[in-house]
């Protein structure tokens, strides 16, 4: 008791004494003249002990209450401080739980009012009982924040504690606690720094403390921060996995690998950034509790490669305008997910642009894309004005064998060649089956090989089975229902049904293979599913009809339902004069056959202009009386010239 009264004594003549009114003017006059980085006040009632080494253990010395210090730096939980021992400028170490920083105006002010003083014992027992109410909480995972809290303003009272043994054993209670509080916050980094300091204040006494922790990851934990404590912790070791691999890494902002690696850290904390092209990224924050932690993650796809291929290859690749610099064939890689244009370019061959969207999907989008030729040249000559093969050649047809069939108004009405251009005599009974034809106008080849003629002056329409054999007529003149006025074009789609283009009543007759009538439709007109002077008609491999009138393209379903009409050229050059004959090719492009001005117009399925070819004359690649045009399945195009009585084989320019 004795004892007690002489240092409550003391404090309070040091208080009424030096900390006088005066003298904290003087003493804060003085502190303002030091540069010092901070001025503290020591706020422990018991005072604040003074060590030599920023850790706990024991002190060299205990500094009053309300003493002012200046501190120079602060290392971990400890102000280096400076004041005078013994008439000398000492250096040590001070909690940063007993003291307060202060200012100017705080010196001026009165110092603060002493609280009861308690017993040793009787503190010891209050710390206890805190200690041991947080412990109940942070075992039962409750009001984690709030024992944390609790468990850290526990620290001051510790130091007021004279049994240096019952000092380091709470301490290293209210460390490890606040770090297992902590950890099961998630906040493993601060769990790691409380339990070195628990191996601080006594390494003996940590080491008992934690001896039955169960918990695997604050064992980890603890671990960690025991080998820190003693040195033997070189550094985190993180390893980062993704799929796919050769993602950059970074940590905290800065490069550091390529996954798969294995990075060595020298702090708990870091902001691991996983970046990688057509991905996204990926930003995560990470405590490392062990020495070695292995990280996977599998990226989020957010675009795809576009695998681009051509017919014919090496066609230039346009993304979104853009020249991508690649050649078909060509991957476009991490194209993001959405709509975009693609368009491939090729000299002499038509542009290819698409509106594409690339959705999620595993593997590379593969897109094909075939380039119609706009340009072709005459390889192969057939007939001509001293030739006796075509004497009024009208019309032109193809079988899946590739023989030809021409309708022609001279002696011999329709004519079979094999596809080696040879003249097939007998076909027909050497002509005398097609006698009954007056003025043929159409031909056409169904799937089975028979054959049908249009004939214009006779108002008819004449089935001939594929050995040239006579088998069926149909027809009569007049605008009624299953009557025809001049028909022109036939084709066949490929249920081997009928469409005959009946020209003068500016319609289109649909029958069955067996000339039953099935459909009609179409007047005179310029609107949709009207015509003006019909002529030719095809059949796409969609089964869509084709129609060419005097001034465009229509295109309609097999029951007669208009589809689209091409009906405005995108240029002069795409306009075409006295169509008479249409034909398809097996990418549906479409091919006309322009009288007037001697030349083959080609299209794609969408009425886009590709290009032409042709022109007045009679040399090779020129034209004069153009009636017809065909494609093969290698698309070579085969034109017929009335005027020139000839057929001319065109093939696009070499791949």
């Amino acid at each position: 008791m004795n004892s007690q009264r002489a240092r409550t004594a003391a404090r309070t003549g040091l208080m009424t004494g030096f900390f006088g009114p005066v003298g904290l003017c003087l003493l804060a006059l003085a502190l303002s003249a030091t540069g010092m980085a901070a001025k503290l006040r020591i706020t422990h009632p018991p005072g604040a002990p003074i060590y030599k080494e920023p850790i706990l253990g024991q002190p060299f010395t205990t500094l009053p209450l309300n003493r002012i210090l200046d501190a120079e730096v602060k290392q971990g939980e400890f102000w280096k401080i400076t004041f005078d021992y013994n008439g000398l400028k000492t250096t040590g170490y001070v909690h940063e739980f007993l003291v307060e920083e202060v200012t100017e105006s705080d010196l001026l002010g009165s110092a603060a009012p002493l609280g009861p003083i308690k017993t040793q014992a009787g503190l010891a027992a209050e710390i206890e009982l805190k200690i041991e109410e947080s412990r109940y909480l942070i075992v039962q995972e409750r009001d984690l924040p709030q024992q944390v809290e609790s468990l850290r303003s526990l620290v001051p009272k510790v130091f007021g504690l004279e049994d240096l043994q019952k000092q380091r054993q709470l301490a290293c209670d209210i460390y490890h606690w606040t770090g297992q509080a902590l950890s099961k916050q998630g906040e493993d980094a601060r769990a790691i720094k409380e339990f070195k300091n628990m191996f601080e204040v006594d390494y003996l006494t940590a080491k008992r403390a934690t001896k039955y922790v169960s918990d695997p990851n604050i064992s980890q934990l603890i671990s960690t921060a025991e080998k820190q404590y003693n040195g033997t912790f070189v550094g985190y070791s993180l390893q980062v996995d993704t799929e796919p691999k050769e993602a950059v890494l970074k940590i905290d902002g800065k490069v550091a690998g390529q996954s798969p690696d294995v990075i060595t850290i020298d702090r708990p904390k870091i902001t691991l950034e996983i970046e990688k092209e057509g991905y996204k990224p990926e930003k995560v924050v990470l405590s490392l509790t062990e020495a070695k932690t292995v990280k996977s993650y599998v990226l989020q796809s957010v675009a795809r490669t576009i695998h681009v291929s051509s017919d014919p290859p090496g066609a230039a690749v346009f993304l979104d305008g853009r020249d991508t610099g690649k050649l078909t064939e060509c991957d476009l890689g991490y194209v993001p997910f959405g709509p975009h244009k693609l368009a491939v370019k090729k000299d002499r061959y038509a542009d290819w642009e698409e509106e594409i969207t690339v959705s999620e999907g595993a593997g590379p989008l593969s897109m094909t894309v075939v380039l119609p030729p706009k340009t072709y040249f005459s390889v192969f000559v057939w007939g001509g004005p001293e030739s006796k093969a075509f004497i009024q050649p009208k019309a032109l047809a193809m079988d899946k064998d590739g023989n030809f069939y021409v309708a022609d108004d001279g002696p011999m009405k329709v004519r079979k060649f094999n596809r080696d251009r040879g003249a097939q005599l007998s076909w027909g009974d050497e002509g005398k089956a097609f006698k009954s034809l007056k003025q043929p106008s159409g031909i056409v080849i169904d799937g089975e090989g028979n054959c049908y003629v249009t004939d214009a002056k006779g108002a008819s329409v004449t089935k001939f089975d594929k050995k040239g054999k006579l088998v069926l007529k149909w027809g009569k003149p007049g605008a009624k229902e299953g009557e025809l006025a001049q028909p022109m074009g036939i084709a066949v789609d490929k249920n081997n049904d009928i469409y005959v283009v009946d020209s003068a009543n500016s319609r289109i007759v649909k029958y069955s293979s067996a000339g039953v009538l099935k459909k009609t439709w179409g007047v005179p007109g310029p609107g949709q599913g009207q015509f003006y002077l019909p002529t030719a008609v095809a059949v796409t491999r969609q089964n869509e009809v084709v129609v060419v009138d005097a001034g465009r393209i229509q295109k309609f379903t097999s029951d007669g339902v208009f589809i689209d009409a091409f009906a405005k050229p995108e240029s002069a050059e795409a306009e075409f004069k006295r169509p008479l004959g249409i034909c398809c090719d097996g990418y549906d492009n479409i091919y006309v056959a322009d009288a007037g001005a001697n030349r083959v117009l080609k299209f794609q399925s969408n009425g886009r202009f590709i290009g032409s070819f042709g022109g007045n004359g009679i040399d090779p690649g020129q034209m004069m009386g153009l009636v017809a045009v065909a494609v093969n399945e290698k698309g070579s195009v085969f034109v017929l010239e009335k005027g020139n009585r000839r057929i001319q084989e065109f093939q696009p320019p070499s791949k």
